[in-house]
Formats: C-alpha cells, structure tokens, sequence
C-alpha cells in the first residue's frame, strides 16, 4: 500500500516573522514540519542579499533574505516527493541534512551534506522529483525568492516508507486527526523493534484530556495544547507483544511538535513477557481485584493472536520452603490460567508452572523493591 504524507505548517512559527519584520528569517526560525498534513506558506517579503554558507551549495556569491525554512525530521527512511504550487516563474531551492540535532550549527559551519540542490527551478520541474531520506537524520529545505515578494507557496508532500532492502513498507497507517494548524502536534508512531517498519497498531490513549480515545494506526497525529503527566497509554497490534505505559508524559512548550516512537517486539517461540502489577493475597493463591485489569490486557492479546499459546510462569520471594514455594507459585500461575478459561480462552492453549524461588531476579534482595520483583508472574510464548 503506497500512503501519501504530507507536510505540516507550524503556522505559530510562521506568525513569529510576520510579527518581527526586521527578524531574519533563518536557522533558528525554521518551520517545524512532520508528515500527514498539507501547508500553505507566504514569503516573508524581504528585500536584499546576504552571504551565508548556503552560497556555495547554489554557486550563488550572495542569496535573497527573502527566503522559507523548514525542518524535517523522518520517523522512518524512505523516498519523500515534493510537488507545489506557486505563482512565480522560478525560485532557489536547497535541501541539506545533518546527522545530528545542532542542524542550525552544521548549516552555519558549511557542513551540512547537500540533498538536492536547484536553482531557478519551479514548481513544474519538482512534480517528480524523489529525495531519499533517512530515519535519524534532520534535513532542512529552504526555499529563496525574489525581493519583496510574498507569494503564497502551496505544498504536497507523498512519502513512501522503505526497509532496509528497499522495498516499500506496507503496513503504513496513518491518522490525521489535527484540527488547529495553530497549535503544536503530538505524533505517535508504532515500529518494529527489529525492522524499525511502522506497525498498524490499536492504540488506547486515556487518562489525558483531549488526547483520550481509542485509535488504529501506525503514524497518528493530533492537536496538544498542554503537557499532560498521568495519561495512559496500551498498544496491541497483531503478531505482537502488547505494550502499556501508565503516567505516560505528553509533554508540549506550546510551540513545536511532539514525537514518541514505541517499539514492539513481535511474538516468537522462546519470548518471555512479564506481567506487571499481578497481585495475590499474603501467602495465598486469591488474585487481588486490582490485577484484574491487567487479567483483562493478557486475554485481549490472546484474543487478537488466536493461534498463540502460552506457559504461565509464577515465581515468588526466598521465603519458605523450596517445595511449598514451588506449590504457592504452581497455584496461583494456575488461578491466572483459570480466569483466562472463563474469559473464553481455549485451555488447549494455557500450561501453568511455579518455579517457587528457582529463578529469582534477584538472587539476595536487598529491599522491599527487589523481593517484589522476584514475587512475579511471566509469560512465555510456546
């Protein structure tokens, strides 16, 4: 599936030059721009030339102040296609990227690697032009005119995800839910841990103001007006281990996009999960009502991969005897694998072990904290 993406205009970004007309609009004034959205930008209407380290890349001894900047920062590597439209018979573009985060300081120093470089080019000319991009790398695209001029400058940008082979990547999808260009963006995106391809996800976002909902997609984007401490967030896509974060931090300044990447860690024979916050009664194998929630996330996962099955795993802390630590572990991995029949999951499907304090995380706990962690539950794909 070939899905089109398209640039964002932070048109709050774009607001501070026309509030600052003697500003130049430079490096450190670029537009932030991400994918999955379509922008319309004016020239700032300067007048003059100046010599900046760009020169070099145009042959040009001077360039226009007159001049647009934009950042862009891929989430994945892939093939990015610019076609625009514009009402002036030519312009300067320059693309230029830089493998590190000082993207301004590289520019200015003449380091940055030339991408694409055209003079007096036009909008006609860039209908089918390709630019390879690469995840971690930051690429600036800076757009010169002519004195004075203010002319609007309408873009599409379609970019194809690759792999590292590069064959397009299909399970691309993306969900565009901005409704103020105005206001910063929180983007999501959902990748491979291994392949770092994006990954068509349920993604399960609550706790957190206008954020909350319940979304499918790999790339989703959407309005963040402030930060956000305690919201949660659980992702669960096919083929896939499920990933939940509690507090999770969506953090704004108001200004600039927002990007968190979460990686998944596809199922495989041998893989072990540990199931966080399952709580039993002191010395008991009586599941306590607020583990049931997590209950709930292992027999979704098993829901959405019909054909995985698991081991429940239960170990405990280094209290007791070898055998009755073995029997307490043993009895409460079998009430998880009880409540998951009745939940509707085949028992074809569940083995429960203990392993008592066999396999402790911690071999002599020092604390509170580290007996806990060796008092847990895991998974293992079977």
């Amino acid at each position: 599936m070939k899905v089109g993406i398209v640039l964002l205009l932070c048109f709050s970004a774009y607001i501070g030059f026309a509030q600052h007309p003697n500003h130049k609009n430079n490096c450190e004034r670029a537009i932030t721009i991400i994918e999955e959205q379509e922008l319309s930008v004016s020239f700032p209407g300067f007048k003059g030339l100046e010599k900046t380290a760009l020169c070099s890349y145009l042959g040009k001894p001077l360039l226009s102040k007159n001049n647009v900047w934009f950042l862009f920062e891929p989430v994945r590597s892939g093939k990015l296609n610019m076609p625009c439209t514009i009402y002036l018979d030519s312009f300067d573009l320059v693309i230029v990227k830089t493998p590190s985060v000082a993207v301004c300081d590289e520019i200015k120093a003449g380091s940055a690697l030339p991408v694409f470089i055209k003079p007096n080019t036009n909008c006609r000319e860039l209908q089918n032009v390709f630019i390879d991009v690469e995840q971690g790398c930051s690429y600036c695209i800076i757009y010169f005119s002519k004195d004075k001029d203010e002319s609007n400058i309408s873009f599409r940008v379609n970019f194809q995800a690759l792999n590292d082979t590069g064959e397009e990547v299909l399970d691309t999808l993306s969900l565009n839910l901005v409704y103020d260009k105005s206001n910063p963006v929180y983007s999501f995106h959902v990748l491979d841990n291994e392949t770092n391809k994006p990954v068509s996800s349920r993604i399960v976002i609550s706790s957190a103001a206008e954020l909350n909902g319940t979304y499918l997609a790999s790339d989703l984007y959407m309005n963040i007006t402030r930060n956000v401490k305690n919201g949660n967030v659980k992702i669960d896509a096919e083929g896939y281990l499920s990933k939940d974060f509690e507090n999770h931090y969506f953090q704004t300044d108001g200004h600039t996009t927002t990007r968190d990447s979460i990686y998944l860690q596809k199922i495989k024979k041998g893989v072990t999960a540990k199931l966080e916050k399952i709580y039993f009664q002191a010395g008991k194998d009586a599941i306590l009502d607020e583990s049931l929630s997590k209950l709930r996330r292992l027999r979704d996962f098993l829901l959405l991969n019909p054909t995985v099955k698991i081991e429940i795993q239960g170990h405990v802390n280094l209290d007791g005897s070898k055998q009755s630590s073995k029997k307490l572990s043993r009895r409460r991995a079998q009430q998880i694998l009880k409540y998951l029949i009745t939940e509707g999951i085949s028992k074809q499907r569940l083995t429960a072990v203990g392993f008592g304090f066999d396999r402790p995380v911690f071999k002599n706990p020092l604390d509170e904290d580290q007996k806990e962690a060796n008092r847990r539950v895991e998974i293992l794909i079977r």
